[in-house]
């Protein structure tokens, strides 16, 4: 694994709110959230693809631990349709985003053409609605595929803040909506 995407994975887990580091070895990391207490376990698969054996190693570490919110995948070039199929069916109970290495290589966040996204919580949400007098699905939308929607672990029906740089205006906010 590139040292560049363990550092951009660690920035990741920060801009998720995981503030601490409760285990970290070659095969996977765990980050806890002290605030809401959600884990999160990083599994990196060194194999060339991600097979369905594999998938059923990582389903047996998931139960043979404490509970988890997340199971971020990080895998070297591919993931079998097996393997796919696997987490859909077998992995219900449990967020699982995959990662390539070559997506983690680097952090998009910090693109100069990158704006400012901000997750909202579900009171600044309300805030929001109420600001502007109208409901989630008047909103324009943000594909949960998006990279940076990915980045954040943004889930469908979650409202992000955009925050722009103009050159008339110099700065200006829009909100999107996972779906």
């Amino acid at each position: 694994m590139n040292s560049n995407v363990r550092k951009t994975l660690y920035e990741m887990l920060t801009d998720r709110g995981y503030d601490r580091i409760e285990e970290d070895t070659y095969d996977s990391v765990v980050a806890y959230n002290t605030t809401t207490e959600d884990r999160a376990l990083v599994y990196f698969v060194y194999d060339h693809k991600v097979s369905v054996k594999r998938m059923k190693s990582i389903k047996d570490v998931i139960d043979a631990g404490d509970r988890y919110t997340c199971l971020i995948l990080v895998y070297k070039s591919a993931i079998t349709a097996f393997a796919k199929q696997f987490i859909v069916t077998d992995v219900k109970d449990l967020n699982v985003q995959m990662f390539s290495e070559s997506e983690l290589s680097f952090n998009i966040t910090k693109h100069e053409l990158v704006p400012k996204h901000e997750i909202l919580s579900a009171d600044k949400r309300k805030e929001t609605l109420k600001k502007y007098r109208t409901t989630l699905k008047h909103f324009p939308m943000m594909l949960s595929s998006d990279p940076v929607a990915r980045y954040y672990g943004a889930l469908p029906g979650t409202m992000i803040r955009i925050t722009r740089k103009s050159p008339t205006a110099g700065e200006y906010t829009l909100y999107r909506v996972v779906v």
